[in-house]
C-alpha cells in the first residue's frame, strides 16, 4: 500500500482551509499588486510603472513561500514523530 492510499480523507481535508486561506492571500495580493500598479503616482512617469507592481506581487509571494515551508517543517515534524511513537 502506497503512502498515498493510506492517508484518510479527513487528513486531506485537514489541508483545505490552509489552502483556501493561501488561496484568498494570493488574490489579494494580486488585486493590491494591479492597484499598485494603477495607482496614480507622484509624478507622471511612475504612472503604470510595472516595477510596483512586481514588487508587491513578489512580497505577497515570499510571504506565502514563506509559510508555506514553515507548514510544510511542521507537517514533516509531526509525521516524523507520529511515526516513531507508532514504532514504539
Amino acid at each position: 500500500m502506497s503512502p498515498k492510499e493510506n492517508q484518510s480523507p479527513e487528513k486531506n481535508q485537514q489541508w483545505l482551509p490552509v489552502f483556501l486561506i493561501a488561496g484568498a492571500l494570493a488574490a489579494w495580493g494580486g488585486l493590491l499588486a494591479v492597484g499598485a500598479w494603477l495607482a496614480p503616482g507622484g509624478d507622471e512617469a511612475s504612472r503604470g510603472d510595472l516595477r510596483k507592481l512586481w514588487v508587491v506581487a513578489g512580497m505577497t509571494g515570499g510571504y506565502l513561500l514563506l509559510w508555506g515551508g514553515v507548514l510544510a517543517i511542521r507537517a514533516r515534524k509531526v509525521r516524523r514523530r507520529q511515526a516513531e511513537r507508532d514504532n514504539q
